[in-house]
């Protein structure tokens, strides 16, 4: 009787999984690169009056995480300090109105280190990705993430970051400005994080 009820509780979880249409941090358990093109909130439009922020960073991660896996490279374990310290970034560049690794617009957030420690890595071997593109309305999450991608892997060195066998742990941040997305890519290399206090804060989940 209790594996028949379990199993049950299990059918539900995951149909209601499947009918999502926003992202919660929780799902991380149990979506990853094999199987979130399986989900329907990917394939839902974008909306940039109501965007799903951690809908897209996680449609990133997974992303970056097929390409590897294709090339034979070990996925990348998500990790929340990274999102976090990602977003906070491409925030920034949208607020300050710059597009740089270094944010020179503050002393405390200047290096991806300084940045790291915000956002609670007591042991940061940062590497980083950064690119920003105006979108037309209609597309997909899934749409617009590779489209980013796209341009990462069109470039040498952010493409070197995507495939680099030093990197154990990644997460993925973004930011709407009217039409324009800044996107920002965080990796760990050589040790996994270590965590330490953090001031700074995830986008809030809708």
């Amino acid at each position: 009787m209790k594996k028949t009820i379990l199993f049950i509780v299990s059918i539900l979880f995951f149909s209601n999984i499947f009918s999502q249409t926003s992202w919660k941090y929780e799902y991380y358990k149990t979506i990853n690169h094999k199987n979130y093109k399986t989900y329907t909130m990917f394939n839902s439009k974008f909306d940039f009056s109501n965007p799903d922020i951690p809908l897209l960073n996680a449609t990133l991660l997974f992303m970056t995480n097929e390409i590897r896996v294709e090339k034979k490279l070990l996925p990348l374990e998500y990790a929340q300090e990274l999102e976090i310290m990602a977003y906070q970034h491409a925030k920034r560049m949208s607020d300050k109105n710059f597009f740089s690794h270094e944010d020179n617009t503050s002393k405390s957030r200047k290096t991806t280190s300084d940045r790291a420690n915000l956002a609670g890595i007591e042991n940061p071997y940062i590497a980083e990705n950064i690119a920003y593109s105006s979108f037309d309305e209609g597309k997909s999450y899934y749409e617009i993430a590779k489209i980013l991608i796209d341009m990462w892997m069109n470039s040498k060195g952010h493409r070197e970051n995507i495939l680099s066998e030093k990197a154990l742990q990644g997460a993925c941040g973004v930011f709407i400005n009217g039409d324009l997305i800044y996107g920002v890519q965080n990796y760990q290399w050589f040790y996994k994080i270590v965590q330490s206090s953090g001031t700074d804060e995830l986008p809030l989940e809708k």
